[in-house]
């Protein structure tokens, strides 16, 4: 099984404490190289976000997590046409994104009462 990580899933770990890579364990994890970017531009600022993006970069790095090169300009259209060419899951808590993975019947994991991980 192949699971795809938004930006906003990849801070997770540091944000709220859990472990999405146990979670994750039997599926093959990737990313787009276009989640790297954003997450390289957050970790250039301050606060807690910041702090969360540099160790969500460290994570990636530490997990081999593959990163899928991509043109497309918008992310969301990038990972909603990567899941559908794939057909893969999709790890994000962005509800718009969320809603478009559904309509699509796509497989979501997101993160539910600030502690744990669910999979509709």
């Amino acid at each position: 099984m192949k699971a795809l990580l938004d930006t906003n899933f990849l801070l997770l770990p540091h944000q709220f404490g859990v472990d999405i890579f146990e979670y994750l364990k039997y599926y093959d994890i990737a990313t787009l190289s276009s989640c790297i970017e954003e997450l390289k531009k957050l970790a250039k600022k301050k606060g807690d976000t910041a702090v969360a993006a540099r160790v969500a970069l460290l994570l990636l790095k530490q997990k081999n997590v593959k990163i899928i090169h991509t043109k497309e300009k918008t992310v969301d259209k990038a990972i909603l046409d990567y899941a559908l060419q794939e057909k893969c899951t999709v790890g994000t808590n962005d509800k718009e994104l969320i809603k478009a993975l559904k309509k699509h019947s796509v497989k979501v994991i997101r993160l539910k009462q600030n502690k744990y991980l669910e999979e509709f």
